[in-house]
């Protein structure tokens, strides 16, 4: 429970992450090169890489006892 609890979390944040992200990106493009640039689905990919990465590294502290 604890495992889909963290990667449901992963999603949520990374989804959140993800779209912070592509509006600075879009932005930073807007100041130097006058034209909003970015990447497709950024959201989408940083939701998953968090799913990932968030149930090892709660793992991690679990294990090491933090």
């Amino acid at each position: 429970m604890r495992v889909f609890i963290a990667i449901i979390v992963g999603l949520i944040g990374g989804f959140i992450l993800g779209i912070a992200l592509s509006s600075f990106i879009g932005v930073l493009g807007m100041l130097l090169f006058n034209e909003p640039i970015g990447i497709k689905f950024l959201s989408y990919f940083t939701a998953i890489i968090c799913a990932v990465v968030v149930p090892i590294i709660d793992q991690k502290n679990l294990k090491s006892g933090n």
